[in-house]
């Protein structure tokens, strides 16, 4: 059994663009290290972030994530139990669309309250961003 938890958050104003790629960076290292997929996809405006494992390393995970002072307004809006993770490696996607933002806003809108079909669009879109 695996924890899920998809999260959307806003950088904070001064986050300098150079910053994106160390961020990246120093999650790929603690991720691999610590058994953690999921995907991270950076919209210019938005991070939108889907963190998979074991319960106890995404609790670990979840909370460095939500004191991590370079964003702010991290709300999750899926948290979930499954038997298998949507994206067992981690990855990292970038899409600025303004499509995707009004997504965004609609996912942190229903919070948790999404059907299997609309979970199913969050999947697909969120591997659709896959970059690197």
């Amino acid at each position: 059994m695996i924890r899920r938890i998809v999260f959307a958050s806003i950088p904070r104003p001064d986050l300098a663009v150079s910053e994106v790629p160390r961020i990246i960076s120093k999650s790929r290292i603690n991720n691999e290290r610590d058994g953690i997929g999921g995907v991270l996809v950076f919209t210019g405006g938005d991070f939108v972030q889907v963190i998979e494992g074991t319960p106890e390393r995404v609790d670990a995970c979840w909370e460095r994530i939500r004191s991590d002072p370079r964003h702010h307004s991290v709300e999750p809006f899926l948290d979930m139990p499954d038997e298998e993770p949507w994206f067992p490696e981690w990855r990292v996607g970038y899409l600025y669309d303004e499509d995707f933002t009004r997504r965004i806003a609609s996912w942190r809108s229903r919070s948790g309250s999404m059907s299997p079909e609309e979970l199913h669009e969050m999947r697909m879109l969120l591997a659709a961003t896959d970059a690197y």
